[in-house]
């Protein structure tokens, strides 16, 4: 099983999880006075949306919440967890970050986390390798800080570090954004309710339970030249093809 395979089984049996840390570094509140410039009829969906949720959606996709610093460190770890392969793009060319900072408006106790883990690799970026911006370490040196928060304890009970939570955090939220876009949905082969070819009940299951089709319905309801004709009925609730 590759690596890419993994994560899908990761994703599809592992909820996310998230802790908070205990202080947070360099927050700087969402500012939904900035919505002002947004109208609910610039997103879509606007059919299936109230009007508040319509609102509360031009304020959001109207608000940054992270630094673009940030956003550069998420694109580099979204693209380790996921990278370019045979069945798709790397995860940061699905809009990963994007989904990432719309979860975290959307809710407020991701933000925490996300953004003192943030901090955390780019103070450790700095004090192991005299650079704060993980994204311009080189491999080798961005696998090792990884290395240390990358793996979950042994014990599911044992309390999880700051850093390993964060790391778990983004993991999800990464797996969760790329394979719910167009290019994962592709990746995962989905394709969705599709009509298949019924030729009815098979006949040793007939005769076991000794019944048998009428032939006018038979014909009717069994025959792959019309299936694609939608179905007539007469006012008395007789089907006419």
């Amino acid at each position: 099983m590759d690596r890419r395979e993994s994560l899908k089984n990761l994703l599809a049996g592992a909820a996310i999880t998230s802790a908070l840390f205990t202080q947070l570094s360099c927050e700087r509140a969402p500012d939904h006075e900035e919505s002002a410039a947004a109208s609910p009829s610039d997103f879509p969906f606007e059919g299936t949306r109230t009007q508040e949720e319509q609102r509360r959606d031009a304020r959001m996709h109207a608000t940054d919440f992270f630094l673009e610093s940030e956003k550069q460190t998420l694109t580099t770890l979204s693209d380790l967890i996921l990278p370019e392969d045979g069945k798709g793009p790397a995860a940061s060319k699905t809009g990963v970050v994007d989904f990432i900072e719309f979860m975290a408006l959307d809710f407020p106790d991701f933000q925490v986390p996300l953004r003192a883990g943030l901090a955390w690799l780019s103070a450790e970026s700095l004090e192991r390798f005299e650079n704060n911006d993980f994204s311009a370490l080189q491999p080798a040196q961005q696998k090792q800080l990884l290395d240390e928060i990358a793996y979950l304890p042994d014990d599911p009970m044992e309390e999880l570090t700051a850093p390993v939570a964060f790391f778990d955090l983004v993991r999800g939220l990464v797996l969760t954004g790329y394979f719910t876009s167009k290019e994962g949905v592709a990746d995962l082969g989905y394709k969705g309710n599709m009509a298949n070819i019924w030729d009815g009940v098979p006949q040793e299951v007939l005769a076991k339970h000794d019944i048998e089709y009428d032939p006018a319905w038979e014909a009717k309801c069994i025959n792959q030249d019309t299936r694609e004709t939608l179905a007539e009925w007469d006012e008395n609730g007789k089907l006419l093809n």
